[in-house]
């Protein structure tokens, strides 16, 4: 029976069915994620995305990224393994909590000055950090159908650029005069911490993987159902020695490291209002941006292995001409004794459209990184796992990132010629591991990506 028979079959449910069938379907699930994703990370991205948190010096906030990314090093394969054998829907739960004390810390900064409150709210950040992202991406990744895991994954970062969207455009609004550099109007920080409280309530409306619902009729594979801290451990000790894991891990490094020279550059350079609206279109495009390489990703006229390689390769063409013009307009601005660029200034485009291209180009590898782990391994328990190491490989890039950018004695200069070092150094890795991709998951359960013919009708019984 083919995936558009189950449909039909699905139609012809009562009302009630159908309902339930659509709240427990993938769709609903990765969407709900997102806008879980953009209350929490999503909105701090944003304010990130100002530069230096919005602040005019960049190095305390800096300081406090090291903080929540240095706890997120160790905690984040501790969250995988908490949630497999408690669930990964309350995992998430918790990753909702420690996101608000953070922004409300950067409006105490501002206002008051406070900055034990920002190493604090940074504390509770690197808490809730470990949590949601280890399960959210182990969500995005395993719920989908995995014909639908490119789209699905593109959609849930998309949503999640929402709150990029929203928090600048009320920063926009609010600086629109603010022609100078400095530090953002304070009443910035209100609207995204109302929204971050939402992360919480909407945390509930996601399915534990059991009562998912797949349109191929698939079900969410398990794994062991053995769900003892000891047999986590060994699981945890068996997915860090898989050499693809190993692979992955330094693009992750690289990937985190480029975000700590932008937000500096932002802050050294750009005027208050002109870093809220590069915020606002860098957020808008990259919601395109990800549903078309999300859909592409999908495309079943290639396989797998062919779409991981030349996908990498095109990336890794397009970020080494980028790091080049990076580290040439550097040092065409350190020549110089003074820059503000406002968005009337002739020279804005030329500086604003480098920050453009990096975004956009990280963008493309954070979607596609998360889909080629998806074609390693199908089973939740194994992509937890796979995505807490991962994480934790990430938020070490952010911590030794953050605490250069933290330092006032490394130059911009500096700090950008290490951010293209550490890609090119993770080039070969990432290079092998998009050669070791499969066309199936290894001992997959579910369906191939092209096997559209004979799937399971499977509706779940009522819960």
């Amino acid at each position: 029976m083919s995936i558009t028979q189950v449909v039909q079959q699905q139609e012809h449910l009562p009302l009630k069915e159908r309902l339930r069938c659509f709240y427990r379907g993938t769709l609903f699930q990765v969407i709900i994620l997102g806008l879980i994703s953009f209350t929490q990370p999503g909105i701090w991205s944003a304010i990130s995305n100002l530069g230096a948190g919005g602040q005019a010096e960049p190095y305390v906030v800096n300081n406090s990224y090291v903080v929540a990314f240095g706890i997120m090093i160790f905690l984040s394969p501790v969250a995988a393994i908490v949630g497999n054998i408690v669930g990964v829907r309350w995992v998430l739960m918790f990753g909702t909590i420690g996101y608000v004390p953070y922004s409300a810390a950067l409006y105490c900064n501002t206002v008051y000055g406070t900055q034990w409150f920002m190493l604090f709210g940074a504390a509770t950040c690197g808490l809730s950090a470990s949590a949601l992202w280890t399960a959210e991406a182990t969500i995005a990744v395993s719920y989908p159908e995995p014909a639908k895991r490119g789209l699905y994954i593109a959609i849930w970062l998309a949503i999640n650029k929402i709150g990029g969207i929203a928090a600048s455009a009320v920063t926009l609004a609010l600086n629109i005069n603010g022609e100078q550099k400095g530090t953002i109007d304070p009443k910035t920080y209100l609207a995204p911490i109302g929204l971050q409280c939402l992360g919480l309530p909407l945390s509930f409306l996601i399915s534990p993987p059991e009562k998912v619902i797949r349109e191929d009729g698939t079900k969410v594979s398990m794994g062991n159902p053995d769900r003892s801290f000891k047999t986590q451990i060994i699981a945890l000790g068996q997915v860090f020695k898989r050499k693809e894991v190993w692979l992955l891990i330094p693009v992750f490094i690289s990937n985190g490291w480029g975000g700590t020279y932008n937000g500096n550059f932002m802050a050294a350079y750009f005027s208050v209002r002109s870093r809220a609206l590069i915020s606002f279109l860098n957020s808008t495009v990259c919601v395109i941006l990800d549903l078309v390489v999300g859909v592409g990703l999908d495309l079943k006229r290639f396989r797998r292995s062919l779409k991981a390689k030349y996908t990498w390769l095109i990336i890794t063409a397009l970020f080494s001409a980028m790091w080049i013009w990076t580290i040439v307009l550097q040092i065409d601005f350190a020549s110089k004794r003074s820059i503000s660029l406002d968005w009337s200034d002739s020279g804005f485009s030329y500086a604003a459209g480098n920050n453009f291209f990096y975004k956009i180009l990280s963008e493309v590898i954070f979607v596609w990184v998360y889909w080629i782990i998806g074609t390693y391994d199908s089973d939740i328990d194994t992509l937890a796992l796979t995505s807490g190491i991962v994480r934790s490989g990430e938020s070490l890039g952010q911590t030794l990132s953050s605490k250069v950018g933290s330092l006032k004695k490394v130059t911009l200069l500096t700090n950008i010629i290490v951010a293209a070092v550490v890609f090119w150094a993770s080039v070969p890795t990432t290079t092998w591991a998009s050669w070791l991709v499969p066309d199936t998951p290894h001992s997959s359960l579910e369906e191939k990506d092209d096997s559209a013919d004979d799937v399971a009708v499977v509706f779940p019984v009522k819960v």
